[in-house]
């Protein structure tokens, strides 16, 4: 009797130890499972914190046109106008036109720079670093397909042209050299027009273009950080106090332009008046003359 409540209890005490062993193989490995997403998730966070956005790649398998529009104002003309001519020499590119209009305090300047299109983003970066931007706008044009094409058409042309002047070589018939050559003047001018065509889009690919005009003023043109009502209003306030200043000081500077006439007109009015006082006078002595 006794031996079989020991065997009972050893039972018992068994099947406890292999429970407590199967909790604890389940809980290492729902701890490992858990581990491990954390662990990925970690790489994914820090990967995507070190990416940045770099479109260089695609740049290389794609025939892009890049091109910027800029609006820019400054308070001094000369030095940003020198500022910008520098940058663009700078960056490896040069000033395909340029333009000046209007008098010192008010002038613009309207550029057409090309840059290298490796530097389009730092160029477009170190404008606004050099001068208030108003406005900026950039776009690309994906040009892959038509110069592809022009691509495919002078390799054709090319082997045309090949093909017909080994037919020349081997006609004796003044008819036949007559037309091969009529044929190869025309293959040419192809190929002369095919490559004009694939030269400018190379050049419209390599260099970037950014259209600048420049506008010379004496307070600049307050610029919205935000797109909510308060960001709206705190850039209407400034545009406000800004129209006020300029207003004012358009008032001070034609009042200083016109001082000659003001004082003729003071003049005039000094005399029209000590003639109306002298008339008065004279009618209310007549007045009194006649009442005694």
């Amino acid at each position: 009797m006794k031996r079989r409540w020991l065997c009972v209890v050893l039972a018992l005490l068994l099947l406890l130890s292999l429970t407590a062993c199967g909790a604890s193989g389940d809980s290492s490995a729902s701890t490992g499972d858990a581990a491990a997403p954390a662990e990925n998730g970690t790489a994914m966070d820090t990967a995507t914190s070190e990416s940045t956005a770099d479109f260089s790649a695609v740049r290389e398998n794609a025939k892009l046109i890049l091109s910027a529009d800029l609006t820019l104002e400054t308070q001094d003309y000369d030095a940003t106008c020198a500022a910008l001519e520098q940058l663009t020499a700078e960056a490896g590119g040069y000033i395909e036109s340029s333009g000046n209009a209007g008098e010192k305090g008010s002038r613009t300047a309207n550029y057409t720079l090309r840059v290298p299109q490796e530097k389009f983003e730092t160029f477009f970066a170190q404008i606004g670093d050099t001068c208030h931007v108003v406005s900026a706008n950039r776009w690309s044009e994906d040009v892959t397909e038509q110069y592809t094409d022009i691509e495919t058409r002078l390799a054709t042309l090319q082997t045309k042209h090949e093909r017909l002047l080994a037919l020349l070589d081997q006609a004796a018939k003044m008819e036949d050299i007559i037309s091969l050559e009529n044929a190869l003047a025309d293959c040419e001018y192809e190929i002369d027009s095919l490559t004009g065509e694939k030269r400018h889009y190379d050049d419209l690919v390599s260099f970037s273009t950014f259209t600048v005009s420049l506008r010379e003023v004496q307070t600049l043109t307050a610029v919205s950080e935000g797109t909510g009502f308060g960001a709206q209003l705190a850039q209407a306030a400034k545009n406000g106090l800004g129209g006020l200043t300029v207003t004012v000081r358009g008032l001070i500077l034609m009042l200083v332009t016109l001082w000659p006439v003001l004082v003729l007109l003071g003049i005039v009015g000094y005399v029209f008046w000590r003639v109306q006082l002298h008339r008065k006078k004279k009618v209310q002595q007549s007045e009194q003359n006649k009442k005694e």
